[in-house]
């Protein structure tokens, strides 16, 4: 009988190799040295299948007390549809400072600083780097599968904007071995599901990082209802195997209004990790001195913001308190903290209680204008000239604007009133029509016949972000951009509120 193939059989399947048995001299020995051959080829195949199958061993979050690790990237984020257009950027940079460990858990402080590039509102420096637009500082436990423990103040990744505290380093891990194309799933209270998926090994700043991908979306994601949002968030997260935390995350989260079928908003997130040291000694302690502060600090401050009239003396005594032991203190970069503290003080003490960090909102609902609160930033389409106005570039005096319908019996009136206001204070205030209808042609008609003095908008995209369920809406913002007033409806009252308001905010500036 004549041989001329094996088949080998092994745990990874078959493996077949095909050869010739020679007869004569020295047949013997060449068929041997064939057939070791064949055998070291398949198990080559299995050692190549069985290492594309289990890409780690058990992963887990390994760090030590005094490490930090630092990550840096940027946030952009779009809004687009045909009648509005935005788009913004952030610097991001998060701290991350093991303040203690014990057996199965980290105690941990998470500092993470936005800063907008190329902000219209904001006037240039002598330097380029940008002011803070959000200082957060929050400390919370994880266990080492890098799953947070309850009791923290983190709140959700933000849907809409940058999150104000950025945690998304740290993953939910498995207990079992990581192996390729391998999936499990992470909850999260109030939101869908989030399924993980393993795709390999990936080389990142000359370390061998495991590769996963983390998909949640809602249900209507495929096909959005008419009365709701639809969304959808990827991660793409390498996983350093000796830390257990990402080395480099790219997060992005599209939105889709109701009844549309292509995404109106998209954000995208890219952090890589810079750095991951261990300060020693007093370098360690100097940093969880200022945490510790800044925590009790915020805590002291949050108490007395309640009322502040009641408790102005003592508000003060815990600026100049605070002021004190920094000015002894040796500085770290956790004193961002403290100062973002002490200016949301100081505005409160002269009777600005507007935020100045970016509010995280809900995925149910886009950002809405609030009484007090920064008016969300949009690009507009001039219906009466061939240009697009931006909201945040007018800020430096008070914004009027005028929501209507140019179809509306009442629209005369108000756009008399809106001409007269721009006439009368037009050094200090600047008035915006905004059209709730896309009809070009009625609001040049109505523009021309009331001899407007003042620029029409493209309003009809803004009704989620500004609540335009009826009209007219009229909005006064401050010259910071924050609204100061907010009227429904028409009238008598309305014409005596507005021009009150006005002048309050005429003196103020």
């Amino acid at each position: 009988m004549r041989i001329s193939h094996i088949v080998i059989i092994r745990r990874a399947g078959l493996f077949k190799f095909s050869f010739k048995i020679l007869f004569g001299r020295g047949a013997t020995v060449y068929s041997i040295l064939i057939l070791a051959t064949g055998l070291g080829l398949a198990q080559a195949e299995e050692n190549k299948t069985a290492k594309s199958m289990q890409v780690a061993n058990n992963i887990s979050f390994r760090v030590q007390a005094s490490q930090e690790l630092l990550y840096r990237g940027l946030f952009t984020e779009e809004a687009r549809s045909s009648r509005v257009q935005f788009q913004r950027s952030y610097r991001v940079e998060s701290r991350c400072l093991v303040l203690e460990t014990e057996k199965n858990s980290s105690h941990l402080a998470c500092l993470t600083i936005l800063k907008q590039r190329n902000n219209p509102a904001t006037l240039p420096t002598i330097t380029s780097e940008p002011p803070a637009t959000s200082v957060r500082l929050e400390t919370f436990y994880s266990d080492s599968k890098g799953i947070i423990q309850p009791g923290h103040n983190l709140g959700k990744i933000s849907l809409d904007g940058p999150s104000t505290i950025e945690y998304g380093y740290l993953v939910e891990l498995p207990k079992t071995k990581l192996v390729e194309n391998d999936t499990w799933e992470t909850n999260e209270d109030g939101r869908p599901v989030c399924i993980w998926t393993v795709l390999g090994t990936e080389m990142v700043q000359g370390v061998k990082c495991i590769k996963l991908i983390g998909t949640q979306q809602t249900e209507d994601w495929g096909k959005t209802r008419a009365d709701r949002q639809a969304w959808k968030r990827t991660d793409n997260v390498w996983i350093h195997p000796q830390l257990g935390v990402a080395q480099k995350l790219e997060r992005t989260i599209e939105i889709k209004e109701p009844a549309h079928n292509e995404p109106s908003q998209k954000s995208t997130l890219r952090v890589e990790l810079e750095t991951s040291l261990v300060y020693p000694g007093q370098l360690f302690q100097d940093r969880k001195k200022e945490i510790q502060l800044a925590t009790n600090y915020r805590e002291s401050a949050n108490s007395y913001t309640q009322d502040i009239g009641k408790y102005t003396p003592q508000t003060k005594a815990l600026i100049r308190q605070v002021k004190t032991q920094s000015e002894i203190m040796s500085q770290t970069p956790y004193r961002d903290a403290i100062i973002q503290t002490t200016k949301r003080l100081e505005n409160i003490l002269k009777g600005d209680s507007s935020e100045s960090v970016i509010m995280p909102v809900s995925a149910t609902s886009l950002q809405t204008a609030r009484l007090g609160y920064k008016a969300p930033d949009f690009i507009a389409q001039n219906m009466l000239k061939q240009e697009s106005v931006r909201l945040a570039r007018l800020e430096g005096k008070s914004i009027l604007l005028v929501f209507y319908n140019p179809k509306s019996p009442l629209s005369t009136e108000i756009l008399d009133f809106a001409r007269t206001m721009q006439t009368n204070h037009g050094n200090s205030v600047t008035v915006l029509g905004m059209s709730v209808i896309d009809d070009n042609e009625i609001v040049k008609k109505q523009a021309e016949a009331s001899k407007l003095n003042f620029a029409v908008l493209n309003g009809s995209g803004l009704r989620s972000s500004y609540g335009l369920e009826s009209t007219p809406k009229i909005l006064l913002l401050d010259a910071k951009g924050i609204v100061r007033l907010n009227c429904l409806g028409w009238g008598q009252e309305t014409q005596s509120e507005i021009n009150s308001e006005l002048k309050r905010n005429i003196d103020k500036d």
